[in-house]
């Protein structure tokens, strides 16, 4: 627990100069989608109200659907934070410390954040339908310029997700 909690706090830091600086980190996604699936890169900034709080934010490219899908995580910097990939059948996780294996994409990122996010809504909302999740709410009123933002009052800790996509 302690070790992930470091692992967050130096990607929280190092994605605070994310915030300082403009740019788009190049990044080898590989291929766990077809072409034809949507792609979205931009910075990504997750907090929950937990004790102790925490907070993320990095650059990143998502690639595929609820159902099969690549998120990739970089500092400003350009180096790896994290590289997520699902299907149907399994989720992996790979940091430069180590892969892990779970269930699926929810598990993963459960443990990654350290609270439940509704990963299958959250494609809804980047094609721009604002499905409704319990205990959540989201506001897409800038999605044009880019930018959602969510936000979970219940049954877990409070949590914001902010999404600024790049134009592409």
């Amino acid at each position: 627990m302690k070790r992930r909690a470091c692992a967050l706090l130096s990607a929280w830091l190092l994605g605070c100069s994310l915030l300082l600086a403009a740019g788009c980190a190049n990044v080898e996604t590989g291929s766990a989608t077809s072409p034809t699936q949507p792609v979205w890169q931009g910075r990504l900034a997750v907090k929950v109200d937990s004790y102790p709080p925490q907070a993320f934010s990095a650059n990143f490219v998502l690639l595929g659907s609820a159902s099969q899908g690549t998120l990739s995580l970089t500092s400003i910097l350009g180096t790896s934070l994290a590289t997520l990939r699902w299907d149907a059948q399994s989720a992996t996780l790979k940091t430069p410390q180590a892969d892990r294996q779970f269930a699926s994409a929810d598990d993963m990122v459960a443990y990654s954040v350290g609270t439940p996010l509704p990963i299958a809504t959250l494609f809804g909302w980047l094609h721009g339908d604002a499905t409704p999740v319990e205990g959540w709410q989201v506001d897409l009123q800038s999605l044009a310029q880019g930018r959602i933002k969510a936000w979970r009052l219940a049954p877990y800790a409070a949590a914001e997700i902010k999404i600024i996509l790049e134009p592409g």
